[in-house]
């Protein structure tokens, strides 16, 4: 479930200002109390994420443009297509000086965005073909002449499987979509309780559930390289958690 922020992030991203009350979460959310949301509002005002505004004489909030990039950015973090995987691996090989430590920082997180594994020290691997991306970060960093990208056809002694769990940690992500998966199937089992006993279910409350299952997805395939299906165990648990992500979304976005 997403954290209290995010959910008054989301829930003020549907609405151009609502009344500063917690009452309007507990239609979303019974997992916190008036005094938590009064704290978190109050520390996201502090940190810009949003602000108030008398209107009618009542206390509003809405979303600063600050707290629409948090959204903004959480969301692109997990927009990955992937193109047909041509069995070649992507290496990225580095050296770079000392005094260029902070961009060398920068590097490594950038390649960690794109999917990139750790295979030694300051060498990084994908079966992605990101290099014409990566020219164009070099270029910007000023590292062109410590980099070197390499294409390779195999790795002498290992399976593609092997290279995945090797210099992957995808028993972790895989374990991360299964309590996904289980954790919001019971969230759904009670909504369709609660939806039966409801004439008429509020479409208010049905698109926050989507936003929150959705933000919830997003957090963990942002931290997935999403490497080629045929590298992936059998069981792997993103497909079960990418099913029940749009089974849901057919289910309550027609009501």
């Amino acid at each position: 479930m997403p954290t209290l922020r995010t959910q008054i992030l989301l829930i003020l991203e549907e609405c151009a200002g609502v009344l500063l009350s917690p009452y309007m979460l507990m239609r979303f959310s019974t997992h916190y109390s008036q005094s938590s949301f009064y704290t978190t509002s109050y520390r996201m005002e502090k940190d810009g994420l949003i602000e108030r505004f008398e209107k009618e004489g009542k206390r509003h909030l809405k979303l600063t443009s600050r707290g629409k990039s948090i959204i903004d950015r959480h969301r692109a973090g997990a927009d990955k297509q992937r193109p047909d995987w041509d069995h070649k691996w992507r290496l990225v090989i580095f050296d770079v000086p000392e005094d260029k430590a902070e961009l060398r920082k920068y590097l490594r997180s950038y390649l960690v965005a794109l999917g990139f594994a750790k295979a030694q020290r300051s060498v990084w691997i994908s079966p992605y073909d990101f290099r014409k991306e990566i020219r164009n970060y070099l270029r910007k960093l000023k590292l062109s002449d410590y980099v070197y990208q390499l294409l390779v056809d195999n790795f002498e002694g290992l399976t593609g499987e092997e290279i995945a769990t090797s210099f992957w940690d995808l028993d972790r992500i895989h374990n991360k979509y299964i309590k996904f998966h289980q954790d919001w199937s019971e969230r759904f089992i009670r909504l369709e309780e609660k939806m039966k006993e409801d004439a008429e279910p509020d479409p208010t409350i049905l698109k926050q559930y989507i936003k929150h299952l959705d933000w919830d997805y997003q957090s963990i395939l942002s931290r997935d390289p999403c490497l080629p299906l045929e590298l992936l165990p059998p069981d792997w648990g993103g497909k079960a958690a990418g099913k029940l992500v749009a089974e849901y979304h057919n289910k309550l976005l027609i009501i």
